[in-house]
């Protein structure tokens, strides 16, 4: 699971990080102290406790009793810090380029916060304590969206583009195969003798050999069957592939139409399956779905506007991060 941004997990979380009891385990000799350096981000310095007091809304957010398992110590830290990188150069560019904070968004935001914790306790104790902060942290979020609105709002692909995509992936536009099946079920208890399941399954072959010599598969379904499929002779419709499961799966994709499978054992007892007809998968007519096509396509461009975005802030930044401050895991 990809972290939040960690700016909104502080502004979200933050009673977690004032209230809160966290369990975090060090496993080095002893811990850093709070004003070591544990990042610099161009001009920006971020000591350990800055680092510390995010780490822990962020284990608040995905860990439910607030403890990292030991294994998963690092890479969570890794990830934390990542994020951390990332959403300072993104604020910082924010800011080079001019964007304000929308202020009816953070009062917003504000009056939210306040309408869900404003009969806390602890809320009304530290609440001129916590708002500076807050407000510092949904304003610099609001940047942060506004950055992915800008950088998101690109040109809509033309129509030649649109059907290359199409063209090059068939897979995201194909009506899978579909299998038209009818089912006979001679129910047993699962907690029957060995033998009740031996005379099921007799019986079901018995009633498959009947239906091999002429006699209907759904009026054999409509008065044996224990699916609630009898009323309709057994039959299920179409179903997608991955409908039927394990062994039920196994038997009706080597039927052909018309034939009736062996038993198969089931949860609910033995079944009996007929294949009535198949629709193979077809790829749709593009003009049925340029739509589709051109929205999947819009996403991914948007989506490698953003990565590019990020990763040449990236390049052109001054990053450090003592990794040495990490706890280390056991593994």
């Amino acid at each position: 699971m990809r972290l939040k941004s960690f700016f909104k997990i502080i502004t979200l979380y933050l009673p977690f990080i004032l209230f809160g009891s966290f369990s975090l385990p060090v496993l080095g000799a002893e811990s850093p102290s709070n004003d070591q350096v544990f990042a610099r981000i161009n001009d920006r310095t971020i000591l350990y406790g800055e680092f510390m007091e995010i780490f822990r809304g962020a284990v608040r957010y995905k860990y439910y009793h607030g403890e990292v398992p030991a294994k998963e110590l690092e890479e969570f830290q890794l990830q934390v810090g990542k994020d951390i990188v990332e959403q300072e150069l993104l604020h910082q560019d924010a800011i080079k380029q001019g964007l304000k904070p929308n202020n009816s968004k953070i009062q917003a935001g504000l009056e939210k916060f306040d309408e869900k914790y404003r009969n806390d306790p602890e809320w009304k104790v530290q609440k001129d304590k916590v708002l500076p902060n807050m407000i510092n942290n949904l304003n610099r979020q609001n940047l942060i969206e506004q950055m992915k609105i800008k950088i998101k709002s690109i040109q809509a692909p033309d129509q030649k583009d649109v059907r290359n995509y199409y063209l090059q992936h068939p897979e995201k536009f194909t009506e899978p195969k579909r299998v038209w099946v009818s089912v006979l079920l001679l129910s047993v208890p699962p907690s029957s003798m060995s033998q009740t399941w031996i005379d099921a399954e007799k019986a079901a072959q018995q009633f498959k050999q009947r239906i091999e010599n002429g006699e209907a598969f759904a009026d054999i379904a409509k008065q044996y069957s224990g699916h609630p499929s009898a009323v309709n002779g057994g039959d299920l419709g179409y179903l997608h592939q991955g409908m039927l499961e394990g062994d039920s799966n196994i038997a009706v994709n080597n039927l052909k139409v018309d034939e009736i499978s062996n038993p198969v054992r089931v949860l609910e007892g033995y079944t009996l399956f007929r294949l009535n007809g198949v629709h193979p998968e077809k790829l749709k007519p593009f003009e049925e779905v340029s739509q589709r096509a051109e929205d999947l396509l819009y996403r991914e461009l948007q989506d490698k506007s953003w990565e590019d975005y990020v990763t040449n802030l990236k390049k052109s930044a001054d990053i450090f991060i003592n990794v040495d401050l990490y706890a280390k895991s056991n593994d």
